[in-house]
């Protein structure tokens, strides 16, 4: 993988990997994307902690060079030193709000015929919304909007492989606010079983960000509160950092398990 994004405030731009930030975007998707599973009065809330395994295409441009690259889901597994991912809800009425958090720390090391590269990077991506069910949060419909914070905070120490000398010891980091509008809906096809649906879209610091997903929902426990849950996921995200673009496209299979009281 290749790295062009992260580069100390006037030094020139550098190629390496860049799994780590990678891995901090794909893992991103919150999976509370249906209804509650039970009516009542007092506040609902659901407690999902997920997984998703994409395909990840990106396509990055230099001084309007293009460079572009594919890597599987096991090659980002590879680089990562500690995660969590997350996402709670709480919704009462025709109210709601959700958090979902993902925090990554990894590490690469790339070595070259003439140097090597070692990177740290951490990543944060973090939504907050509020939704609103006008038929209430048993209903199918909700739309909701909030913020979308992604953060990037690497490190590069690049050393010669004659001699073993420092040649660059380079720290940058990186904050995106966006607004984040979307709509959800649900699509009982049995007792048990439903299909959740979400798709949103996120402005301002970045360039954008979008994302689909369908979710069959398998519901389970004594009163059928908690879900099983297995989809499928695409998202989109661009960044514009000086004269670097970088887009990123991700697909595959998400899963997961939502605990609901």
């Amino acid at each position: 993988m290749i790295n062009l994004r992260s580069r100390a405030p006037g030094a020139p731009a550098r190629t390496g990997k860049r799994l780590p930030v990678i891995t901090g975007m794909i893992l991103l998707a919150s999976l509370t994307s249906g209804a509650y599973a039970q009516s009542g009065d007092g506040l609902q809330w659901a407690i999902t902690p997920y997984l998703w395994l994409p395909t990840t295409r990106l396509d990055i441009t230099l001084d309007e060079t293009s460079i572009g690259g594919e890597v599987g889901f096991k090659d980002v597994i590879d680089s990562i030193d500690a995660a969590f991912m997350g996402a709670v809800e709480a919704g009462k009425g025709q109210w709601s709000a959700f958090l979902d958090l993902t925090h990554i720390d990894a590490s690469d090391r790339t070595e070259r015929p003439l140097l090597t590269i070692n990177a740290k990077n951490q990543v944060q991506f973090i939504d907050a919304a509020v939704s609103w069910w006008p038929g209430g949060i048993d209903a199918p419909l909700a739309v909701f909007g909030g913020v979308r914070y992604t953060g990037f905070d690497d490190r590069f120490v690049i050393t010669g492989n004659v001699g073993g000398n420092e040649l660059l010891n380079t720290r940058s980091s990186s904050d995106y606010y966006d607004a984040l509008l979307g709509v959800r809906y649900r699509i009982d096809l049995a007792e048990r079983w439903s299909v959740l649906t979400r798709g949103d879209a996120s402005f301002g610091d970045s360039e954008g960000t979008w994302i689909i997903r369908a979710t069959l929902a398998y519901a389970v426990g004594q009163q059928r509160q908690n879900q099983v849950l297995l989809g499928y996921q695409f998202k989109q995200a661009e960044f514009d950092d000086g004269d670097v673009q970088t887009e990123f496209q991700f697909d595959g299979l998400t899963a997961g398990f939502s605990f609901r009281f």
